[in-house]
């Protein structure tokens, strides 16, 4: 009687659904072939641009949800240059730099000027700056790029970091006679911060920041940005000997000269055609978050054509990109 009860519950239940025992090892290799099916659908996914699905292999790329926002600069003419001589000893006894300018200038270098003290003579006016009692400018003429040496009467003592002084600011400002005519947006100083190696910071010696004093008071700070060569090494000039002449070009198609700089990492290395297919920093690999140009060059195509052309959802493929 137990026997006959146990085979009618397993017929009732098995026989609701249609299925048997014998039915379940095909649903297994059903589930694992779904599960293989997946797997290979998101390698894929992930190597779209080397099989040239999307990216490098492929004319046109798929449009982009989301494109980084292109921030509007504006050119500064800046007539100061600074720099510190290399291969040059460097210490608290002197510092051996690299000065040019293109108009009458005063220079005054502030030898452990504290933090706060700087910030608030640099928010002033130009004739603040000038008549400031921490500093004693001398006055120079226009002239090329030619050495000068800055010293120190008194040996300093900074501590350990962090510090709340700076080791060495150096300052070139124009002559107030040469400000009337000048254009709100114009440079009036250019203000150097110097890093000088000791024993109790061993960072190397160099300029660790350097602002602008603009005619209508505001201060920038300047930025370095890293331009890339045609084989996509960090270089200092430009590629020769390219259709475009004396040129660096972009390092994705190489055929391109380079107009777009990224931030923030701040790495010049794109071109506009190849902008809109990457949504990391080809060098650094970090995240672009917004854009400038950095030649006079008109948008490819804009996004709203792509997206008519390319309507497919990229946040699917956002979701399984290889990054």
């Amino acid at each position: 009687m137990l026997k006959l009860w146990s085979e009618f519950w397993e017929d009732t239940k098995m026989g609701t659904s249609g299925l048997t025992l014998a039915d379940l090892p095909n649903i297994f290799i059903m589930i694992g072939a779904l599960v293989a099916l997946f797997v290979m659908l998101v390698i894929l996914l992930r190597n779209m641009e080397v099989i040239g699905i999307v990216g490098e292999g492929r004319e046109d790329a798929w449009s982009r949800t989301m494109p980084p926002p292109r921030l509007l600069m504006q050119r500064v003419h800046i007539p100061f240059t600074f720099k510190i001589q290399e291969n040059a000893p460097i210490g608290y006894s002197g510092v051996n730099c690299c000065v040019s300018s293109t108009v009458r200038y005063w220079h005054a270098s502030w030898w452990g000027a504290p933090v706060r003290e700087l910030h608030r003579t640099l928010w002033g006016s130009l004739a603040d700056i000038l008549s400031s009692s921490q500093l004693k400018f001398t006055k120079s003429g226009p002239h090329d790029e030619g050495p000068m040496r800055l010293s120190t009467v008194e040996p300093l003592q900074l501590g350990p970091p962090p510090r709340t002084c700076y080791p060495l600011v150096v300052i070139l400002a124009r002559d107030l006679k040469d400000i009337g005519e000048l254009r709100p947006d114009d440079t009036v100083a250019l203000v150097s911060v110097v890093h000088i190696r000791d024993e109790q910071c061993p960072l190397p010696s160099a300029v660790i920041a350097q602002y602008l004093k603009q005619a209508n008071g505001h201060l920038s700070c300047l930025k370095q940005l890293y331009v890339t060569g045609e084989c996509g090494e960090e270089t200092e000039g430009y590629t020769e000997g390219s259709e475009h002449g004396d040129v660096a070009l972009c390092c994705v198609c190489a055929a391109q000269p380079l107009s777009r700089a990224l931030l923030p990492c701040r790495h010049a290395c794109l071109c506009a055609r190849c902008l809109p297919k990457l949504d990391k920093c080809p060098i650094c690999r970090s995240a672009i978050t917004s854009y400038f140009c950095i030649r006079n060059e008109e948008e490819p195509l804009s996004e709203l054509k792509q997206q008519q052309r390319f309507p497919f959802n990229r946040r699917l493929f956002n979701l399984f990109h290889y990054h």
